[in-house]
């Protein structure tokens, strides 16, 4: 009798139902190690991004950029590794327990960088503190965990303009690779510019040079009091694309994509994993740890290889003041509910067990357990944790129960003991894997009816302001008021005798779709349905099949 035998006649595979889901342990094993290795780059990215917002570090005098402030957020990105694990154990347990679905969770990819660029801003520098951010996601999850119980957010999403919905993962996207192609969380290749704002960067780091806030104490004083704004642009045209980091940064990216193309498993770990450790030889043009004193104190950190951090400065960071939390707790509520719904229904459609009416087994325990996740990593000072569309790679290697995010779960519980090698990760070795996930996001803008004008533009409006405004919120406030705008100037001039734009269809060189007349369109309709029409032979068998996959599709 062998591992699977055992595990499915024990009260873990009844559990788990293995035997009704016609699965076994090796398979869900397998397909939660696929999962896991899709998904591991967020333990070394999410404490990347989180740390940039500065958490609960206080500047001296206002100084972001002082020593202290920097050891402080380098502390606070250690912490941010273990809080990522915990929360990201926690989640995927809650959601194979409870769902019985393999969804592995951890905190998403573009609520991160809202969390640290929209609402408490770079080193804190926004309008809103991080403590009162922190309560937002905790009360956004509560909310979440309301609307899942009750079964409203079928509701809700139907007020969410199409457009815009479809839009959303795309300018998040966006975003993200906006970020990974510049330094701080990517490889450089993008800097800024006083007359472009942004230009071609990839300069070595004795050519860079500081942009500061021209104040009047800056102005005043020969340039001796100036603050420097946490961006660089080249010393010359002729120095950029000379970073040794920057074209290592560019292999990775390539060689992910590469790896990707074969659907390799492996693809992200091993881009980030090759680019890092490249990185770790010192004395090199391309090393993380160069002969100074912030070199010095990661390499020192770096040869612990073990270790697990206190959390005695992210755990619990709330606040009272609740007056600044509304922007923030709408668009993560927002964000959120968009996000895992699709995440979701996603890979329910692809094992095949959604409904007609788009439901699934346990929908209402999955989507509460992605906000039971959101209110635990909250205690964590995170931004809200959520289903992982990674997930999906287990799906494909044959998970069927929620023992893959058990298991998955467990693998985070590991990596909470190995914060020093995953903090030692360079940002140009992550920063590949933020542009292409990027692209990956990109692909929803497939969705979107381009034809119709209303759709177009405000789409294009969500997707552009998310990465130029540096704000997610900004980019649905654009792409929703656009809509409404749009649309509700049509509804009253069609109630002054003024007709609504009429669209054609998109078609084989408009063949058929024409606005030429009902009978031209019926035409066309009757003649596609002949065209496409089964031969009369086929079997029921034969034609069962076929449509079971396109109710997949």
């Amino acid at each position: 009798m062998g591992l699977n035998d055992i595990i499915q006649a024990s009260p873990i595979g009844r559990f788990f139902e293995l035997e009704e889901r016609k699965t076994n342990f090796s398979t869900e094993f397998r397909g939660a190690v696929a999962t896991f290795l899709t998904m591991a780059y967020i333990l070394a990215v999410n404490p990347a991004i989180l740390a940039d917002s500065g958490g609960p570090c206080v500047a001296a005098d206002g100084n972001i950029f002082s020593p202290d402030y920097l050891a402080c957020k380098d502390a606070i990105k250690r912490e941010y590794i273990t809080a990522t694990a915990i929360s990201a154990m926690i989640g995927c347990f809650v959601m194979g327990v409870m769902a019985n679905l393999p969804v592995a969770l951890a905190p998403g990819m573009g609520l991160n960088a809202y969390f640290t660029f929209g609402v408490v801003g770079f080193h804190g520098t926004g309008k809103i503190g991080f403590e009162a951010a922190v309560t937002a996601v905790l009360i956004e999850g509560f909310i979440f965990l309301i609307l899942a119980l009750t079964g409203v957010r079928y509701f809700v999403a139907k007020l969410i303009p199409e457009p815009v919905r479809h839009a959303t993962p795309a300018a998040i996207g966006a975003f993200l690779a906006h970020l990974g192609f510049q330094t701080a969380e990517g490889i450089g290749i993008v800097v800024g510019d006083v007359a472009t704002a942004v230009t071609l960067g990839g300069c070595a780091e004795e050519d860079r040079v500081s942009l500061v806030a021209l104040d009047e104490a800056c102005f005043n004083n020969g340039g001796f009091d100036c603050i420097p704004g946490g961006t660089y642009t080249c010393d010359n045209t002729e120095s950029s694309m000379t970073s040794a980091t920057a074209w290592v940064g560019i292999l990775g990216l390539l060689l992910t994509g590469i790896l990707l193309s074969y659907k390799s498993r492996f693809a992200f770990v091993v881009g980030i994993g090759f680019i890092s450790i490249i990185s770790w030889f010192r004395n090199t043009e391309i090393t993380y740890f160069p002969d100074n004193d912030a070199g010095n104190a990661r390499y020192e950190y770096f040869q612990q290889v073990v270790s697990i951090e206190k959390l005695d400065k992210l755990l619990v960071p709330f606040s009272d003041d609740l007056k600044q939390v509304a922007v923030a707790l709408i668009t993560f509520l927002y964000v959120d509910f968009l996000d895992t719904s699709g995440t979701l229904l996603a890979i329910v459609s692809s094992m095949g067990v959604v409904d007609e009416n788009g439901d699934f087994p346990k929908s209402r325990w999955a989507f509460s357990a992605d906000a039971i996740a959101t209110i635990v990593g909250s205690l964590f000072g995170l931004s809200p944790v959520t289903s992982y569309i990674e997930s999906g790679a287990g799906v494909e290697a044959g998970s069927k129960t929620g023992l893959t995010a058990v298991i998955v779960g467990f693998f985070f519980f590991l990596s909470i003991f190995f914060a020093p090698i995953i903090a030692s990760i360079p940002p140009w070795a992550t920063g590949g894997s933020l542009i292409i996930v990027g692209a990956l996001m990109s692909r929803s803008l497939i969705k979107i009816k381009w034809h119709i004008h209303s759709h177009a533009i405000s789409a294009f409006i969500t997707v552009m302001l998310m990465p130029l405004t540096y704000s997610i919120a900004y980019g649905l406030i654009g792409g929703m008021l656009s809509f409404a705008v749009l649309e509700g100037t049509f509804w009253i001039l069609s109630k002054v005798g003024i007709a609504p734009p009429s669209y054609d269809e998109p078609g084989d060189e408009g063949e058929g779709k024409s606005a030429a007349g009902e009978e031209d369109k019926e035409e066309a309709a009757e003649a596609g349905a002949e065209e496409t029409a089964p031969p009369a032979e086929t079997s029921g068998e034969d034609a069962a099949p076929n449509k079971s996959e396109e109710a997949n599709a």
